[in-house]
């Protein structure tokens, strides 16, 4: 059997699976780091707070525009009563309530910005639900079509798991030992064709023995120069 030979397919199937495998890992990453339904949720999250806060608020300028103007009317009902005889009352009462109107007019400015602020919190509510089922819909038609991918290269890597399994059985324990050395402290190739003389790893020029030997079934054959295995195919 030509171990040179064999070794090169190995490594042809040991360097798709490193593809599939890097890919896989890349996929995986991608959904898992995904953040936009995070991001979506956390946003609809802080636009739900500030509309909880900006309805309170606009709650109690509810109440109070409602407590003063029950209060205008209680005053000004006392002062049309006729049961207010003294005239010095009637001008406190009468002052008072003009405090009262002169207030409430305050009061109302501030309701009419708190509606204001509670229609922006109701814009803002509505716009982060719908960005929150947005990012779902395309999060999840993004990780359909990545799972599918996914789903692919783990067949691919198990179809060629079998190939390579046949393709180790042809290969003695001693080589295959060296093969996995190599993959581990060479980057790149590491089963390199011999073209015109010369190794296609280093580029470097063989000797006639050397060259000669690499054409060998039987044993293998390192270049001197960067130490891969030769195979002159």
């Amino acid at each position: 059997m030509n171990q040179s030979f064999h070794l090169f397919q190995l490594q042809k199937i040991d360097s798709q699976l490193d593809n599939l495998n890097k890919r896989i890992h890349e996929i995986d990453g991608i959904i898992a780091g995904d953040r936009s339904v995070v991001e979506a949720q956390d946003a609809l999250s802080a636009a739900k707070a500030k509309h909880q806060k900006a309805r309170h608020h606009l709650s109690e300028c509810e109440d109070r525009v409602s407590s003063k103007r029950i209060k205008i009317e209680q005053s000004e009902a006392n002062l049309y009563s006729g049961s207010i005889k003294n005239p010095k009352e009637l001008q406190d009462l009468q002052m008072e309530i003009g405090s009262l109107k002169r207030h409430l007019a305050d009061l109302e400015d501030l309701l009419l910005e708190a509606m204001l602020a509670m229609e922006d919190a109701e814009n803002e509510l509505k716009n982060a639900e719908s960005n929150l089922e947005k990012a779902t819909a395309n999060s999840l038609m993004q990780h359909s079509t990545l799972n599918g991918e996914r789903d692919q290269l783990i067949k691919l890597s198990e179809k060629l798991a079998t190939e390579r399994g046949l393709a180790v059985e042809q290969i003695t324990p001693e080589n295959l030992e060296i093969y996995l050395r190599l993959r581990k402290t060479k980057k790149g190739a590491i089963v390199v064709q011999v073209e015109d003389g010369t190794c296609a790893g280093c580029g470097s020029t063989l000797p006639p023995a050397e060259w000669q030997a690499s054409r060998s079934p039987l044993k293998i054959t390192f270049c001197s120069s960067c130490g891969r295995i030769l195979y002159s195919g």
